[in-house]
């Protein structure tokens, strides 16, 4: 005779998933919204005194883990 087990996660593996996709999506969220602050101030620059230079991808170090940005230098 066959026995149909189906495994449950218990609560603490339960919190650790959700911690985990929130750390993603605010992750996410987090580089958006650095990379349009970054759109703003280029638009808003003094393009006389501050000339783009490169665009370049930095790493940021968060509560929500690592965020690799694309960022302007002038």
């Amino acid at each position: 005779m066959q026995k149909n087990n189906t495994v449950y996660p218990n609560l603490k593996q339960i919190e650790q998933l959700v911690w985990r996709q929130l750390q993603e999506t605010f992750s996410e969220v987090m580089k958006t919204l650095l990379e349009d602050m970054d759109k703003q101030i280029a638009e808003e620059r003094n393009k006389k005194r501050y000339r783009l230079l490169d665009k370049r991808t930095t790493t940021i170090i968060s509560l929500f883990g690592e965020i690799k940005v694309k960022r302007n230098y002038y």
